[in-house]
């Protein structure tokens, strides 16, 4: 609405910048504009009031489909105000000069007009689909249907009005009949929900098997590992025995030949010593064998007396003591007859 401000006889209109003012003066129109302000006498004046915004119809429509179901549906018409002169010729839009408000309801007119407007391309559209392709594809059918034929409409271009969009929001069965197309659809989601869970148990179950076999290869793997160390460390153990016997066996023949060594060198030394004993001995006898011949050979052409002194002398170095020594009187003379007489002896 307007704003009006009274100073006196005068009036003072002051309209939005969304607001298109037609002022009349004596059947003839004098003033027009959006967003106007001007002094006016009001007792000569009509002023109507149209918005030029965009506006909004709605219209909630109770059909039938192909099949004989009920079917709700919401169509929303915007519009504006194109031409204000043709609309304020087939719609009264005056306001009231004493506040600025609308004499009438001229926006209900305009949604009761779309209202009519839209019901025949909607039943038409929902006439030829079943329930089931209404509620899938009904509202895209019905809008098609309604903007064509409000866009073509010489009724709407005669009186000034334009459609700026159509919104169809949906179409809904009764609630019966909802719940009956929802139960085909919910049972297939059970379903397969049940299906996912069942395959989900399923590969539950499968992963677990996977994860025994799994485990089962490993302890399979470690025991054989296992069983490889064993006999490895077995092996090391014996090749370390063996390593160790042929040691001992190398140890023992190296000492078996070095006291073979030993014994031979030994047998050789004693042997040697046992040569060179005999041969010393040997010429220590031959020596001696032969300082007796020689001693002997001396001894030979000595007189009988210097061979008894002699032995004499020899004997006496062989005695260490004489307890009792006889002479007879024959060998006593006859040793003093030839010492005297200084002949030798026989």
């Amino acid at each position: 609405m307007a704003t009006i401000t009274r100073l006196g006889l005068l009036r003072h209109l002051r309209a939005e910048p969304n607001q298109y003012i037609l002022h009349y003066s004596a059947g003839k129109l004098t003033r027009q504009g959006a967003g106007l302000a001007y002094w006016f006498m009001p007792m000569s004046a009509s002023v109507a009031l149209l918005p030029v915004e965009d506006a909004e119809a709605t219209t909630l429509l109770h059909e039938r489909t192909a099949d004989m179901q009920a079917v709700n549906v919401q169509v929303t018409v915007r519009y504006r105000v194109a031409k204000p002169e043709l609309a304020a010729k087939r719609v009264n839009f005056a306001i009231s000069t004493e506040n600025g408000s609308w004499s009438e309801k001229p926006l209900e007119k305009l949604a009761e007009f779309f209202n009519q407007k839209v019901q025949e391309p909607a039943r038409t559209a929902l006439s030829t689909m079943t329930l089931a392709e209404a509620v899938k594809t009904g509202a895209e059918a019905v809008q098609r249907a309604v903007r064509g034929l409000l866009i073509d409409d010489h009724e709407m271009h005669d009186m000034g009005l334009a459609v700026v969009d159509v919104h169809v929001i949906h179409v809904s069965p009764s609630s019966e009949m909802e719940k009956a197309l929802q139960t085909p659809a919910r049972e297939s989601l059970q379903q397969k929900a049940d299906e996912a869970i069942f395959r989900r148990r399923a590969d539950a179950v499968e992963k677990e098997r996977a994860i025994k076999e799994n485990e089962l290869a490993t302890e399979i793997e470690l025991e054989r590992r296992n069983e490889e160390l064993i006999q490895r460390r077995g092996a090391n153990k014996l090749e370390e025995v063996t390593r160790a016997a042929e040691a001992d066996k190398l140890a023992t023949e190296a000492a078996i030949e070095r006291s073979n060594l030993q014994a031979d060198a030994a047998a050789s030394q004693i042997k040697l010593r046992a040569v060179a004993d005999a041969e010393a001995k040997r010429a220590i006898g031959q020596a001696e064998a032969d300082s007796e011949a020689a001693r002997a050979a001396a001894w030979k052409d000595l007189p009988s007396k210097v061979l008894l002194g002699l032995a004499a002398l020899e004997f006496a170095r062989k005695v260490q003591s004489i307890d009792h020594l006889n002479f007879s009187p024959n060998m006593l003379s006859d040793l003093l007859a030839e010492f005297l007489e200084g002949k030798p002896s026989n």
